[in-house]
């Protein structure tokens, strides 16, 4: 199955989405922070047609994963993304990562009314979650384990019309977000 909806990645946006999760107080490992990447992006998409970040979403063994930001946090290059100028720190210890100490307040000329909603309500929801809710919530949708279970590699690529519900009339939201994704 080939992705119908498909957005242009904005690594910008994505690093401005983990300083404005850092900006929040919360523990902020790497897990933690693609998986609330995940979830605000999800939502986003579900209730307003696009995600926040513009990430792009796997599937691996412990859940949905941002992938860009992963790699950002795990100090790969990543085309747009200065590795030495991030607006936050991350330190690293043992095969641990946390994201802390925002450098600057965040671009929120980035950011529409609804990011920010969806922002914040998926830190009240879910940022004091540990990482096994975290995993249980995750593995229990269905774009997650749909990619999961037709996987081919360790990293197996989920869609954005899945993150949709199954309703009578998801084939024609699907038809229309392909032609909106075109143009962002």
């Amino acid at each position: 199955m080939a992705a119908r909806v498909k957005f242009r990645t904005k690594p910008e946006k994505i690093v401005e989405t983990m300083l404005y999760l850092a900006h929040k107080g919360i523990e902020l490992s790497q897990y933690k922070t693609v998986k609330l990447l995940y979830l605000a992006d999800r939502e986003h998409f579900r209730r307003f047609g696009r995600p926040i970040s513009y990430d792009k979403y796997v599937a691996m063994e412990y859940g949905p994963v941002a992938s860009i930001a992963l790699d950002i946090i795990n100090g790969k290059n990543v085309l747009g993304v200065d590795k030495d100028a991030l607006p936050f720190e991350i330190n690293t210890i043992g095969v641990h990562s946390l994201i802390s100490d925002p450098k600057r307040d965040i671009r929120r000329e980035l950011f529409s009314k609804s990011d920010l909603i969806i922002l914040d309500d998926t830190v009240e929801k879910y940022g004091h979650f540990e990482f096994g809710k975290l995993y249980e919530l995750t593995h229990k949708h269905f774009a997650y384990s749909r990619a999961w279970n037709n996987q081919k590699t360790k990293a197996d690529p989920m869609f954005f019309e899945d993150f949709l519900d199954e309703t009578a009339n998801k084939e024609d939201k699907i038809q229309d977000l392909e032609f909106t994704a075109l143009g962002m």
